[in-house]
């Protein structure tokens, strides 16, 4: 069964409509690292018995499709896996007048994961690796220290709370809390 590792960090909040900020926690899966084109390459090798060299061409080929079938405006299912498409990005105008490519903001790649992963997905087991409070959160790098821990399923204080870690911005791919298996949100 897969397991992911989850924690809990302090953070701005905007509201809706309104210009309140206050803080909140929002839980994070920990990712411990980008698994890079070649180590993709020797995993699919030893499991699929193909030669390195067929499956580094493979991969290249699919991943040149891929992206040609995208600047082209098609969708691309990977069967078992998911839906790849486009999305505009864009500023909303009240009148047919205002309508135009001037509304256009960018495009961005959307995923739609397919029945089969979203059944592997509610099945995977979860674990809390604590609460983290953000030391201050007007700072632009976030420093944040574990207020508790998970043990066995059970959250326990974390003693003297002097574990601080400085990870990179949470939203954005930060990482590495200088041990296990790094640190992100």
């Amino acid at each position: 069964m897969s397991k992911i590792v989850l924690k809990s960090l302090e953070q701005n909040i905007n509201y809706l409509n309104s210009n309140t900020v206050a803080s909140g926690y929002k839980l994070y899966p920990v990712r411990y690292t980008t698994i890079d084109g070649e180590e993709l390459v020797k995993t699919i090798t030893k499991n699929s018995y193909v030669p390195q060299a067929f499956v580094s061409a493979s991969v290249c080929g699919i991943t040149e499709a891929i992206e040609n079938y995208l600047l082209n405006g098609h969708s691309i299912e990977l069967p078992g896996f998911g839906i790849f498409s486009l999305s505009c990005e864009c500023k909303t105008v009240k009148s047919a007048e205002d309508a135009g490519l001037s509304q256009f903001r960018g495009l961005n790649i959307n995923f739609r994961p397919s029945t089969e992963l979203k059944e592997k997905l509610a099945n995977v087991d979860l674990t809390l690796d604590g609460v983290w409070k953000c030391l201050d959160l007007t700072a632009d790098e976030k420093v944040y220290q574990r207020i508790t821990t998970n043990h066995d399923g059970v959250e326990l204080p974390n003693g003297d709370g002097d574990e601080v870690v400085e990870p990179n911005n949470p939203d954005n791919g930060g990482n590495n809390n200088g041990g296990g298996g790094g640190f992100e949100g």
